[in-house]
């Protein structure tokens, strides 16, 4: 069982490879994401906090590589083993810290928000994230909280600082320290 899941018992199985989070976190998350979109019909505030993005695209690959590099050192200094699979487990983050942020921290409120109010809407918007988690990836309810409290916060960058891809560069960093390779890989021999 992985070390943030919850016991199980009967039938039900833990999240215990690569392809059971890809199509149990990954394709609800992207799911969700494609029908936040769709339901809001006209996702044009994308374009306004993906500004400095747009402007600035050197500064943010720099950022990623600046991150990158301090992933392979964490990597190192866990000694887990390198490879192509850990390669695609990283990649896998930057994939869900994306869809996550514009399904949780953009599109979703921005849908909830005329009916609730913006505190309401992120509210109720990070208690669903929270609780996909919970379902999703088999989550302790402990784990969700902090991914409750943790997305408030970046709902709180996001309305800080206007800029969508700042918010997905830390939702990436946290979720690598959360869970820095797959489930099951292994680690280097010493």
């Amino acid at each position: 069982m992985g070390r943030l899941q919850r016991d199980y018992a009967g039938p039900v199985a833990p999240v215990s490879t690569f392809l059971h989070v890809l199509y149990r976190h990954g394709l609800t998350m992207g799911i969700f994401a494609c029908s936040t979109v769709w339901l809001l019909s006209t996702p044009t505030f994308l374009w306004g906090v993906m500004e400095d993005f747009s402007a600035n695209p050197s500064k943010y690959a720099l950022a990623l590589l600046a991150i990158l590099g301090f992933f392979y050192a964490v990597l190192l200094r866990k000694r887990l083993t390198l490879n192509p699979a850990q390669g695609l487990w990283i990649a896998y983050l930057l994939y869900i810290s994306i869809v996550e942020e514009l399904a949780f921290r953009l599109f979703l409120p921005l849908m909830l928000e005329p009916s609730t109010g913006l505190i309401i809407a992120v509210l109720l918007s990070n208690f669903l994230f929270a609780g996909l988690h919970y379902f999703t990836l088999r989550w302790k309810w402990q784990n969700c909280l902090f991914a409750f409290l943790g997305g408030v916060g970046l709902s709180r960058l996001l309305d800080n600082s206007g800029d969508l891809t700042l918010v997905i560069l830390v939702h990436f960093i946290a979720t690598f320290l959360n869970t820095p390779s797959q489930p099951g890989a292994l680690r280097k021999e010493v």
